[in-house]
């Protein structure tokens, strides 16, 4: 006859109090209570769920009538301790709090206590979820609690001991379990996994442990689930740690990194993407957002303590990873970040859709954490006027540069290319749809016999981003993204097709521009090639189509944009020298290239002028940025004058 199949948790439990993990406070009393003969009448044994309040419990029973016990632990061999281990015993009874709360249930143990033990020396009684016990109940258990029999121990158990009368535990000696380390229970899980022969990794082992969050009950349940799962019991099978976060939908390592990241450079566009891929991955938002205030408690304490190793659950590779992130960042943005996290615990909790206000929540944290505070503006405001010296002034911020993200998050957004239609037969019916598809493929093959191949743009982390100073991108007369060479461009060989008139000058690249798009036209062509490039480049192209386009004289494509309804963030973006070779880089994949000019709205243009203002010039913003205290001041807070009004 086959053999039921006994699940982990009930195969490995603890027998003896040196096998109960993580709990040697608890063991060594009982062990020294068992071997001096200084045995109370009643215990509560108080924790969270599966750290081992029921086996600890029945260990103990176990070598209160164990026949011979060693230095207080149970020789497991004997009638009694086989009898226990088994649920056989009649002097040990296990009740249900859950199940047997009434007052009657309680009088049926009070009228039993009185009799002897059958075989051992003591008769014990193991209530589990004690806390579930009514009031009466309680009433009626508290005269024999208070004074029982000798031979007739108590043995309580409970996750929720502020349930429990005041009275009862006043009553009884109580024990208060600890959640288990992640290091432990990936100890143990391993030497369960080597004598079940079972193939693991070791950061599928600590994906376990920290899925469990502190039980072992847990952690081998999940184990026991993930054998079923991916197998591992045969040669080629094995367990992986992103099975392990696939199948419970917790954050793997790497995740919460990047999320961390994102938080700490200000890249709100990073944040979302990490987002965007945990929700399609179907991770548990909540439990991810438990974890990254944890990530970010780990980096904080590993940047203000240097013994951090000694009380973190880590590995070596980990605590690595988080001191090298913490030395790079201000402890004080930590904290703020921290702090903000930890404030909106409760809302995001009750939150009905948990994506949209973890994005909304993180956008507002990281955007505080990042602003400048109040207190170092006064402070600087105090050095500038010679109030405070000019030691005191709080020291720039330094500059986070961040790694690429991961290329499992970043993630190319090709449009599907459009398939060649079959040239129709003559006399057949053509339809509008074809015409417009064959139509636009003529375009792109002779637009790509005429440019050739566009070189790729380079994502924001690159080496030659670098080599475009700052210097670039502050010119008296706008920001101007000049090709460095002159594109090659062959004019057709006939003429056919193309509105000349005798003696016009040969046709140069902005003056073709003028006569083959509209401004409207080229502002589209320059947006999707930069919606095309990448999600980093996809907000350039959204901030770029709220431009005004216009033709200059010189045939150079004009962006300008309007102050009043453009966000002053947007503007800095785009004008920033990363942006602006981005920006260049994409001119080149046109059809044809052209020179753009990035420059700002003026009323004049409109005839607009309000309350009495009007927009400065170029020239009037180079002597703004010139006074010495607004140089000072853009110098102390990293900032330029990208907009001011005059009176008229």
């Amino acid at each position: 006859m086959q053999m039921s199949y006994q699940v982990l948790a009930r195969k490995w439990r603890p027998q003896t109090f040196a096998e109960v993990v993580g709990q040697e406070h608890i063991g060594r009393t009982l062990k020294n209570a068992v071997a001096q003969n200084r045995i109370g009448h009643a215990y509560l044994f108080v924790g969270s769920r599966g750290i081992g309040k029921t086996t600890t419990a029945r260990i103990f029973a176990k070598a209160l009538n164990c026949r011979q016990p060693q230095e207080g632990e149970p020789c497991c061999k004997c009638d009694n301790c086989l009898e226990i281990s088994q649920g056989n015993s009649m002097d040990v009874i296990e009740i249900d709090g859950a199940s047997h709360n009434k007052v009657e249930d309680v009088r049926d143990i009070r009228d039993s206590v009185h009799y002897s033990p059958n075989k051992s020396k003591f008769k014990v009684y193991i209530i589990d979820e004690v806390h579930m016990l009514s009031t009466a109940a309680w009433n009626a258990l508290l005269k024999t609690l208070e004074e029982p029999p000798a031979h007739v121990k108590f043995l309580f158990a409970t996750t929720e001991p502020h349930k429990v009368l005041p009275t009862i535990v006043s009553r009884c000696q109580r024990f208060d379990l600890r959640r288990i380390p992640v290091p432990l229970i990936v100890e143990h899980l391993r030497f369960i996994a080597e004598k079940e022969k079972v193939n693991i990794e070791e950061g599928a082992l600590a994906a376990i442990a920290r899925a469990a969050d502190g039980g072992m009950r847990d952690a081998q349940s999940i184990f026991d689930q993930m054998i079923a799962f991916c197998g591992g019991l045969q040669e080629g099978e094995l367990i992986r740690e992103q099975d392990v976060i696939d199948v419970f939908g917790i954050a793997s390592g790497n995740e919460l990194r990047e999320l961390a990241l994102a938080a700490l450079g200000n890249d709100l566009n990073r944040a979302m993407l990490v987002l965007q891929k945990l929700s399609d991955l179907g991770r548990d938002l909540e439990r991810v957002f438990e974890d990254l205030i944890l990530y970010v408690r780990n980096i904080m304490l590993c940047a203000v303590s240097p013994d951090a190793k000694r009380f973190l659950e880590l590995s070596s590779s980990e605590l690595a990873e988080l001191e090298k992130m913490a030395a790079s960042v201000d402890v004080q943005l930590l904290q703020r970040i921290l702090q903000g996290l930890i404030a909106q615990e409760w809302d995001f909790r009750s939150a009905l859709n948990k994506r949209v206000y973890l994005e909304v929540m993180l956008c507002r944290v990281i955007a505080e954490a990042h602003s400048v505070q109040i207190d170092e503006i006064m402070t600087r405001l105090n050095v500038m006027s010679g109030l405070l010296p000019a030691e005191q002034a709080p020291p720039p911020r330094a500059q986070i540069n961040l790694p690429p993200i991961s290329a499992e998050f970043l993630t190319e957004h090709k449009p599907p290319e459009a398939k060649k239609q079959p040239k129709p037969q003559a006399g057949s019916k053509i339809e509008p749809e074809a015409i417009k598809t064959e139509t636009q493929l003529d375009e792109k093959s002779q637009s790509e016999e005429k440019v050739g191949p566009a070189p790729e743009i380079t994502p924001l982390d690159t080496q030659e981003d670098e080599k475009f100073s700052e210097s670039d991108a502050k010119e008296d007369t706008g920001f101007l993204l000049a090709l460095e060479d002159e594109p090659a461009f062959d004019l057709p060989e006939s003429d056919e097709g193309l509105d000349t008139e005798e003696g016009f000058p040969p046709s140069t690249p902005a003056l073709l521009q003028d006569l083959t798009y509209t401004p409207e036209q080229r502002q589209e062509q320059l947006c999707q090639a930069l919606e095309q490039a990448g999600p980093t480049q996809s907000k350039l192209a959204q901030i770029i189509a709220g431009f005004q386009p216009s033709w200059q004289n010189d045939g150079s494509l004009r962006l300008a944009y309007d102050q009043r309804k453009v966000d002053e963030q947007d503007v800095r973006l785009v004008l920033d020298p990363k942006s602006l070779n981005l920006i260049k880089a994409a001119c080149q994949q046109l059809p044809t290239p052209v020179e753009v000019v990035i420059d700002r709205w003026t009323p004049a243009e409109e005839e607009e002028v309000k309350n009495g203002l009007r927009q400065a010039s170029f020239d009037e913003m180079t002597k703004i940025a010139d006074e010495a205290f607004v140089k000072t001041f853009n110098e102390a807070l990293d900032t330029v004058v990208i907009d001011a009004r005059l009176p008229q």
